[in-house]
């Protein structure tokens, strides 16, 4: 089983658990079967470089390979989620005393970007456990969903 966990940050699973417990994941979640429904043909494809018949752990593995191959499940949900915590730091910091949005933002990349990639990640590796047998019903589909 393929396997990730952020390197650049300290996120505890537990974390993670607790957070899909109270339903914080949600939106994660979402993208999630969005992510495995877009490319699906491509997850199949991949699967069955590996086996003819691939079993529900190698499409899984292959959804978890492509996630981390794109790097994102969704780039704009990213971009709109990244905007707003860059705009919540640039308040908090702008509290503390007057600074550019422009250094506030250049500041947040160099520091929070990569970790909150990587979380973002985490969180999608989590929900792959505990939604394994949804996204294989979604990755062996072989219909059009309309």
């Amino acid at each position: 089983m393929i396997e990730f966990y952020p390197k650049s940050i300290y996120y505890p699973r537990e974390a993670v658990e607790e957070k899909l417990a109270k339903g914080e994941l949600q939106s994660t979640e979402k993208q999630l079967f969005g992510f495995a429904l877009r490319h699906r043909d491509e997850i199949q494809a991949l699967a069955k470089e590996d086996e003819p018949q691939p079993s529900d752990e190698t499409l899984l593995d292959n959804l978890r390979a492509y996630i981390l191959s794109t790097g994102t499940l969704n780039p704009a949900a990213d971009m709109g989620n990244m905007f707003r915590e860059i705009s919540n730091e640039v308040w908090f910091q702008n509290e503390k005393k007057p600074i550019s949005s422009q250094q506030v933002t250049e500041e947040w990349k160099k520091l929070y970007a990569q970790k909150w990639h990587e979380a973002r990640i985490f969180e999608a590796f989590i929900l792959i456990e505990h939604r394994a047998q949804e996204l294989v019903a979604v990755l062996r589909q072989t219909e059009s969903v309309q």
